[in-house]
């Protein structure tokens, strides 16, 4: 086991946090790029609170707003160069996983605005390093994406349709605000799609790292245990504050590094979500549970341990001997947790055509992850074929 573990946010959590927005932004600079979406953190009160604490810390601000659900490369470049001329010293990013993720693309483009893309890693040849970055305040308004502790987002080229990421050291928050009140009013969709966003993170690593980490494992499965009850109680009780409070902590942690350090492992179901919400412009935490079974159900034949213990530990399924039977009883209960959230999808739920557009999407999938072998990685290695079966399994509920 080798790795370096390095997460240099401060973080602020608890539900009324919020109300230091002020004085914690004023340790970043004088003047602030305040990035929001398009329009939810102005209905909920949360913009005109944020500008006011500014005003009284005396922090100037510009505010952008607009940023997609699946933040778009044109648009981050606009607000960079809006960034520039405005002589803001950082962001600050009210909202979701993409007003975060996009800022983390400003915080690049602020330095260079006309080559964000080579900065996105989207398979060209090497990848333009980042030297700098704006520092970046964030304050999560939804439980899903963990970006307000990781080092990376995910951009979208509009013009392509190509979602891809952009991460480096430099690009870790230097202050994340978290506020569990700021959640309470997302919808119960977004909601659910948040918990199951913030669950995949880390069972990327728990199928497709290394598995002689024993503690790391055992880390995985309570976590998983803790989003997925707690998840579904906050799906019958939505306006709970303290089940809020248990699920945004996970969600925070999600992609920390600390549960994967000396695990790793490739991201398989992510890099088949990926081209989906890019051409759909679906909601990245949906894509995800509708290819996150499927995806299983595809591979566990090829090694049905990591499938067999995630049944037991986590989906409680009372071990039979059989891996193989124990990892289809696993997926099983999983699709049965999904439905109970009403997360168990197909194709058609999410407005997505079985025609030309899945073979384009699959295609993207293996032309900007596939690497030089033209493979997705993980337990079983995919190429095109295997990504357009496991697309066409999510045309049905009855794959298994």
């Amino acid at each position: 086991m080798e790795f370096n573990f390095h997460n240099p946010t401060d973080v602020y959590f608890g539900p009324g946090e919020f109300t230091r927005a002020g004085e914690l932004a004023s340790r970043l600079g004088r003047k602030c790029l305040l990035v929001t979406g398009r329009g939810s953190a102005r209905r909920l009160g949360f913009l005109e609170k944020m500008e006011k604490m500014l005003d009284e810390a005396g922090v100037g601000y510009v505010h952008y707003s607009g940023i997609e659900p699946n933040p778009h490369l044109e648009t981050c470049a606009d607000a960079a160069e809006v960034a520039v001329e405005e002589e803001c010293d950082f962001i600050v990013a009210l909202g979701g996983g993409s007003v975060m993720d996009a800022c983390k693309a400003i915080a690049v483009g602020f330095h260079d605005p006309d080559n964000l893309w080579d900065y996105i890693n989207h398979g060209q040849g090497e990848v333009k390093r980042v030297e700098q970055a704006l520092p970046l305040m964030v304050i999560p308004t939804l439980a899903a994406t963990g970006s307000e502790m990781d080092n990376g987002g995910v951009i979208t080229r509009w013009e392509t349709r190509e979602k891809c990421v952009i991460s480096s050291p430099k690009l870790f928050p230097g202050v994340a605000l978290i506020d569990p009140e700021l959640t309470v009013s997302v919808p119960l969709d977004y909601t659910m799609d948040g918990v199951f966003d913030m669950a995949v993170h880390v069972m990327e690593s728990y199928f497709n790292g290394d598995r002689d980490t024993p503690l790391q494992g055992r880390i995985i499965e309570g976590f998983l245990l803790a989003v997925f009850d707690e998840g579904a109680k906050l799906y019958r009780d939505p306006s709970n504050l303290k089940l809020r409070e248990n699920v945004q902590w996970p969600s925070s942690l999600a992609l920390s590094g600390f549960f994967t350090a000396g695990r790793g492992g490739v991201y398989p179901v992510h890099l088949l979500e990926h081209p989906l919400s890019g051409h759909w412009d679906i909601s990245h935490g949906r894509g995800l549970a509708l290819i996150q079974p499927r995806w299983m159900w595809y591979v566990l034949d090829s090694d049905p341990v990591p499938f067999a213990r995630f049944a037991a530990n986590v989906m409680g399924i009372d071990p039979s001997g059989d891996y193989l039977e124990d990892a289809r009883a696993g997926v099983k209960a999983l699709c049965k947790w999904l439905d109970g959230v009403d997360l168990f999808l197909t194709l058609s739920d999410l407005g997505i055509d079985e025609g030309d557009g899945l073979v384009r999407a699959a295609e993207d999938s293996i032309r900007l992850y596939g690497g030089k072998n033209g493979q997705i990685g993980g337990v079983m290695p995919l190429g095109l074929e295997d990504v357009l079966a496991i697309y066409r399994m999510c045309g049905t509920r009855d794959f298994i």
